[in-house]
């Protein structure tokens, strides 16, 4: 018997399906993943939002990374 997580998709499964339902087949299908400039780019930027670090730019604030 399948268990119901297995059953559920995460919402990266759905930005991926969303953005390229290709991506989505061989990312959580074929479970194929080949890294790139883009992806590579891509998770520079997540480790900076991530930081937890802020920054003021003029009069504008940039909180990242908002502790609960």
């Amino acid at each position: 018997m399948e268990s119901v997580e297995e059953d559920l998709l995460s919402l990266s499964a759905l930005q991926h399906f969303a953005y390229c339902p290709r991506q989505f087949a061989l990312i959580h299908l074929e479970q194929t993943w080949e890294e790139n400039r883009f992806t590579a780019e891509g998770q520079i930027l997540h480790e900076r939002a991530n930081s937890g670090e802020a920054e003021t730019r003029g009069d504008v604030y940039i909180a990242r990374s908002l502790r609960r």
